[in-house]
């Protein structure tokens, strides 16, 4: 059975050192789109909340570079065939897995510099839809 977190420190502890980088990394990103973000542990990984509502998701789990999941929570209906009516990412840094939910990852070493700012401004898009 895995191991459950209480906590984000606790989570924390749990991961490798590079996969620690990748989510300090992604938790830099948030912080930095939206200080008044609720930094807790939801779906067993570090989740933020704005006005209560649950709004980003780390997905360190698995093979591959940690993810944030951007999300309205569990309690908006989600349709996997609808397209998205996002229209707060101009650069194309999402990857949509369906009308309410898109993931990103942290710019690879080789990518222009402008993609922190370009995945910055999504997340604070993001948080300003309702």
């Amino acid at each position: 059975m895995p191991t459950r977190f209480e906590t984000v420190d606790e989570f924390l502890a749990a991961q490798s050192p590079e996969r620690r980088a990748e989510v300090d990394a992604l938790r830099a990103l948030v912080r930095e789109a939206e200080p008044d973000l609720v930094e807790i542990v939801k779906w067993n990984s570090p989740s933020y909340t704005l006005g209560g509502v649950d709004r980003l998701t780390i997905n360190a789990a698995g093979r591959g570079p940690a993810r944030l999941i951007l999300h309205f929570g569990a309690g908006r209906a989600e349709s996997k065939g609808a397209a998205p009516t996002f229209a707060g990412d101009p650069e194309g840094v999402l990857t949509w897995h369906s009308d309410i939910r898109a993931s990103l990852a942290l710019p690879n070493a080789g990518e222009p510099a402008g993609r922190r700012d370009a995945i910055i401004a999504v997340i604070r898009a993001w948080l300003a839809e309702e």
